[in-house]
């Protein structure tokens, strides 16, 4: 019995010291990091056409734009939230952030991407604004992305804009790109969402990307036309941005105040979350939206 002790307790000394050697020598302390596997050929987000990357909004519990291009933030009513990676921009009936400064990046932008993740649900009573790229003699602005109210629905409306004007001016100088009746976005509500959008001036064409898939649209929605195709118009060509003082997350340009009128009764704030939110000037390929998407959920 005494012998059997004995032999217990040395048993118990050489585990013992087998996972204290084992801890000391570990493989993290003893090997170099193994690396991320590169998706699309980038190792991280910001990889993706850096140098067309002019805006970049975190929200890691600031406003701050990380590119240092759009300034002079003020927050109504701004909370955080989890988001996508770290924290997000957190909106409600009366949250927006107005900004006093755009660069000129921003306004002379000729071909243009807009990416973000939203969580949001379903409204009713009017539109709700995710940011606006304002103009001081236009209601509704020069570049905007709104939501409209549904409801309870599984389909969300959603409506991108963009403008040009130019000297002489053409007819259709600003142009809503509508998910309405077929184009209707799918399964939008309730969990976290990668929305791109994209307008190539070189092509005049408009695409859409949710969780980096790009959306079959019909011509009439993807081709962009400066007047009425069916007498001759031509394409709308490269974008053109007029008389742009301020930018605005989560709110209509009439939400800054003068020299805008008081937001009509149907404009409403952005009541979802927000984040990551760029702004690009070049209209980003098939390959970048989904290398994007991939690594920003892999918070990279």
């Amino acid at each position: 019995m005494k012998k059997n002790k004995y032999i217990f307790l040395f048993a118990s000394v050489l585990v013992s010291s087998f996972f204290v050697s084992c801890n000391e020598d570990s493989i993290d302390t003893v090997n170099s990091p193994i690396a991320y596997e590169a998706i699309g050929g980038y190792e991280s987000s910001d990889e993706i056409a850096a140098g067309n990357l002019i805006t970049k909004f975190s929200f890691e519990n600031t406003i701050s734009d990380s590119k240092n291009g759009i300034t002079g933030g003020v927050g109504t009513n701004v909370t955080y939230g989890n988001g996508i990676k770290g924290l997000a921009y957190k909106g409600s009936a009366s949250s927006f952030i107005a900004y006093s400064t755009v660069p000129s990046v921003l306004v002379d932008v000729k071909s243009i991407s807009v990416s973000m993740w939203i969580n949001t649900n379903p409204h009713t009573g009017g539109a709700q604004s995710l940011y606006t790229l304002p103009k001081t003699s236009d209601f509704w602005g020069n570049i905007f992305t709104l939501v409209e109210g549904t409801g309870p629905a599984a389909t969300m409306l959603l409506k991108n804009h963009i403008q040009k004007d130019v000297t002489p001016s053409i007819a259709w100088s600003g142009q809503f790109m509508e998910h309405s009746g077929d184009n209707l976005l799918k399964n939008m509500y309730g969990t976290w969402k990668h929305l791109v959008w994209t307008y190539n001036g070189a092509s005049s064409t408009y695409s859409m990307y949710i969780d980096g898939k790009k959306l079959d649209l019909p011509a009439s929605l993807s081709k962009r036309y400066a007047s009425d195709p069916l007498t001759g118009g031509l394409g709308y060509g490269t974008l053109a941005n007029s008389n742009v003082s301020k930018f605005i997350i989560g709110g209509f340009q009439q939400h800054l105040g003068a020299p805008w009128n008081a937001p009509d009764g149907w404009m409403l704030n952005y009541t979802g979350m927000m984040d990551e939110f760029r702004i690009y000037n070049a209209a980003l390929s098939d390959n970048e939206v989904v290398a994007l998407y991939k690594l920003e959920k892999d918070n990279r």
